[in-house]
C-alpha cells in the first residue's frame, strides 16, 4: 500500500499555516477523498477545501467494482472499506409483470484483480473510512466549510481563493484538482463546457432504512423493464435498500417526494409498517463528458468531468479511475522530475475510456424503456455474467508506453506473490518492473522509490500471469495499467522498454 509520511514529517498546522501547497483538492467526495490518500501517499503538500461541514449521512451511490477496490487496497483502506460492503450477487431483468427477461448473475469468487469483481455499500461508512485515512495523513489539510470564490492560474502557480470560518483566505498551489461535483468552479475557471451525450431522464430515488430483517426482498437488484414506468430495487447492506423510480415529464418533484405517491409504488414489497423513507429526492439522470479535462494547471476529475446514468454502477467508479491515472502522474512531475506534459495524457487516456461507460449505461436505461427489452438485454450482456457489458473495453485506447506495443495501457491482473502479500501491495504507489532474474540483472533499473523490481521466477503467480499474457518482462503502472511489454523474441527489449519509461515518466 501506499504509506503516509510518518510523525517526524510536517504536521496538519504547520500545512495550514504556508501559504502555498503542492496540490489543491476542491471537494470531498469519494473521488476527492480517494485523491488526497493517493497523493499523500507520496508524500504531497495537499490542502483539500471542502464547502460541507461534515459527511452526508445519507446513501448516494451504492456500487464500486474490483478495479476501485483495487485503488483501495493501494491506499491501505481496503480491509475496513470491505467490512462494511457486501458482495453483489447480481442483477436480474424482470418485465412489468415481474416474468424475468434475464438473469445476470455477478460471480462470487476472487477475481483475476484480487477482489470480488462487484460489491454493494453504504456511502457514509465509505466516506468515513476515506476521511480516516486522510486524518492519519500528515502532509494534507483538510478545510470544511470552506467556499471556493475564485481559481485563476498565474504563471507557474494557481491562485485559489475561498472563504473559512468567516475570513476571506488566499492559498497558491502548484496544481488544482476539482472533484467538486457537477457545478464545479474548477470546471468553470477553466472555461469549460459540456459534451451533451443525450441521455436525460428524471428518476426518484428512495432509501428505506429497514426496521426488521426482510430476506424475502431478496439480494438480487431488481431492473423492472417498462415501457410505461421503469423501475430499480437494490440491495444494500445492512437495513438500507433503494427503489428508484422513473418519473414522467408532467411529474412535479413536490408531488412524487410525498408518501401519498410513494408508499402505494413500494407495496407490496415493503409498507411503512416495515421501514422508514430515509430519503427520497428527485435526480436528473444525464449523460456528459467535460470537453476538457486540463487547461494549464488546473483540471477536473469525477463528477466535474462525466455524467452517466446509473444503470451500470460505474459513476463513482469511474471517477476512482481517474484519480488513479491522475495521482501518479501529479507525483512524477512534482517528485521524480517527469516533464510537466506527461499529465496532458490524463485527458488523452481518461476521456474516451469514460466515453464507452456513459454511453453502454445509456444503452442500458434505454432497453429499460424498450419493447424488445429481452431481445436487447441478451446482446448486452454476456450469459455467464463474468464480465462487464461486452461494449466495455477496461483497458485504455491511447496511453502512453512505448510506441506499437499492443500491452501499452492494458489493464492488468493482480497477483499474489509467493510472500503472500498481492502484488500491489509490494508496489506501495510504484512501477513495477517484472520479468526473469537474468533479464533483469543485465538492465539499469529506475531508482528504488520509483519502481520495485519484481523477478518472476521466484514468484509462481507472476510467472503464469506473464505465460497467459504472451509476454516475458513489462513495466506496470501505479494504477495498475500496463506501461510497455517485451515479447519472448525480443528478450533484450526490456532495455528499450525503460529507456522509454525514462524519457516520459522520470529523468
Amino acid at each position: 500500500m501506499i504509506n503516509c509520511p510518518a510523525d517526524n514529517q510536517m504536521n496538519n498546522s504547520d500545512v495550514s499555516r504556508r501559504p502555498h501547497h503542492e496540490v489543491v483538492i476542491v471537494g470531498l467526495g469519494p473521488t476527492g477523498a480517494t485523491l488526497a490518500n493517493i497523493l499523500a501517499g507520496y508524500g504531497l503538500d495537499v490542502l483539500v477545501l471542502e464547502r460541507e461541514e461534515s459527511v452526508y449521512p445519507l446513501p448516494r451511490a451504492v456500487h464500486f467494482d474490483d478495479e476501485a477496490m483495487r485503488v483501495f487496497q493501494s491506499i491501505g483502506l481496503a480491509e475496513g472499506i470491505g467490512r462494511d460492503a457486501r458482495v453483489n450477487v447480481g442483477t436480474k431483468f424482470v418485465d412489468r409483470d415481474q416474468k424475468l427477461l434475464l438473469d445476470w448473475p455477478r460471480p462470487q469468487e476472487i477475481g483475476p484483480l484480487g477482489w470480488y469483481p462487484s460489491y454493494r455499500f453504504h456511502q457514509p461508512d465509505l466516506e468515513a473510512e476515506l476521511n480516516r485515512g486522510i486524518a492519519a495523513c500528515k502532509t494534507v489539510t483538510l478545510h470544511r466549510g470552506a467556499s471556493v470564490t475564485a481559481v485563476a492560474e498565474h504563471g507557474d502557480v494557481v491562485e485559489v481563493g475561498y472563504s473559512h470560518d468567516g475570513a476571506k483566505q488566499v492559498v497558491t498551489a502548484d496544481y488544482v484538482i476539482g472533484t467538486d461535483g457537477a457545478k464545479s468552479v474548477v470546471r468553470a475557471a477553466m472555461d469549460c463546457e459540456w459534451e451533451d451525450l443525450g441521455f436525460q431522464e428524471r428518476w426518484l430515488v428512495i432509501d428505506v432504512q429497514l426496521d426488521k430483517p426482510r430476506p424475502d426482498l431478496g439480494d438480487f437488484t431488481i431492473q423492472t423493464c417498462d415501457r410505461d414506468r421503469p423501475t430499480t430495487y437494490v440491495r444494500c447492506p445492512r437495513e438500507w435498500r433503494r427503489w428508484e423510480i422513473s418519473l414522467w415529464p408532467e411529474e412535479e418533484a413536490d408531488d412524487v417526494t410525498t408518501d401519498e405517491f410513494i408508499w402505494p409504488r413500494l407495496r407490496p414489497a415493503i409498507t411503512p409498517d416495515e421501514g422508514r423513507i430515509a430519503r427520497k429526492a428527485v435526480y436528473s439522470f444525464e449523460s456528459k463528458l467535460a470537453t476538457r479535462w486540463r487547461e494549464g494547471r488546473l483540471m477536473i476529475a469525477g463528477d466535474a468531468a462525466h455524467l452517466m446514468p446509473p444503470f451500470l454502477g460505474q459513476g463513482m467508479c469511474t471517477g476512482i479511475r481517474d484519480v488513479a491515472n491522475l495521482a501518479w502522474k501529479l507525483a512524477a512531475v512534482l517528485r521524480w522530475k517527469a516533464p510537466d506534459s506527461l499529465l496532458n495524457s490524463y485527458e488523452s487516456e481518461r476521456r474516451e475510456h469514460t466515453r464507452t461507460y456513459i454511453e453502454t449505461a445509456v444503452r442500458v436505461g434505454e432497453m429499460m424503456n424498450s419493447a424488445e427489452t429481452a431481445e436487447a438485454l441478451t446482446h448486452a450482456i454476456r450469459p455467464d455474467g463474468a464480465a462487464q457489458m461486452n461494449s466495455i473495453s477496461r483497458d485504455l485506447d491511447h496511453a502512453i508506453g512505448p510506441q506499437g506495443d499492443e500491452m501499452s495501457g492494458m489493464r492488468m491482473p493482480q497477483p499474489r506473490l509467493d510472500t503472500g502479500e498481492l502484488l500491489g501491495d509490494a508496489m506501495a504507489g510504484r512501477f513495477a518492473v517484472i520479468g526473469p532474474g537474468e533479464v533483469l540483472e543485465t538492465v539499469t533499473l529506475p531508482p528504488e522509490n520509483i519502481a520495485v523490481t519484481i523477478s518472476a521466477e521466484a514468484h509462481s503467480e507472476v510467472a503464469e500471469a506473464l505465460s497467459d499474457l504472451g509476454i516475458i518482462a513489462m513495466i506496470l503502472r501505479p494504477d495498475f495499467y500496463c506501461f510497455g511489454s517485451v515479447r519472448p523474441q525480443k528478450s533484450s527489449g526490456l532495455s528499450d522498454v525503460l529507456a522509454e519509461f525514462k524519457k516520459q515518466v522520470h529523468s
